[in-house]
């Protein structure tokens, strides 16, 4: 028995909106978080890794495709950006897991009793001051990734 075409087996598993097309296949890793994942052959492809590649081409080497949307589910090429390391970094939403503010860049400092605002760039961290009030910390990482990052489209937007 001849298998499908990996195009025919790809679409039947999105659900498509007005604005993300949703993986409603296998997710990598397992779990809700992941991303889609589908099989090629004997090996396990990303499912919008995929969806890029037959609509777009190849992506090319040392490149990453980055989620516009933020939502790993989401295989919809047009919501899919090439990019490099560096740049899918900067384009991040929200604050991380283990950020108790829940601001990216902005932790308490207890030595100075205050609101500190630093974000990492290329390795090295940039310092945004100590701050009162965690809105003026927030400002403060803010206008650095302004300054220093060319994909972070949260902030962009929020300008």
């Amino acid at each position: 028995m001849r298998a499908r075409p990996v195009e025919e087996r790809l679409w039947e598993k999105v659900a498509k909106s007005d604005t993300c097309w949703l993986w409603t296949g296998a997710k990598c890793g397992g779990g809700r978080g992941g991303y889609g994942s589908i099989r090629i052959g004997r090996s396990t492809k990303k499912a919008h890794r995929v969806a890029w590649e037959l609509t777009n081409g190849p992506v090319p080497e040392g490149m990453k495709l980055d989620h516009i949307c933020h939502n790993r589910a989401c295989v919809r090429p047009d919501h899919l950006r090439v990019v490099t390391h560096k740049q899918n970094l900067e384009n991040v939403s929200g604050a991380y897991v283990t950020n108790r503010s829940g601001i990216r860049g902005v932790t308490w400092d207890a030595k100075s009793s205050k609101w500190a605002a630093r974000v990492r760039h290329n390795g090295a961290l940039h310092h945004g001051g100590f701050h009162d009030s965690i809105k003026a910390a927030e400002a403060a990482v803010r206008d650095i990734r302004l300054e220093l990052f060319t994909h972070n489209d949260q902030d962009r937007k929020a300008s």
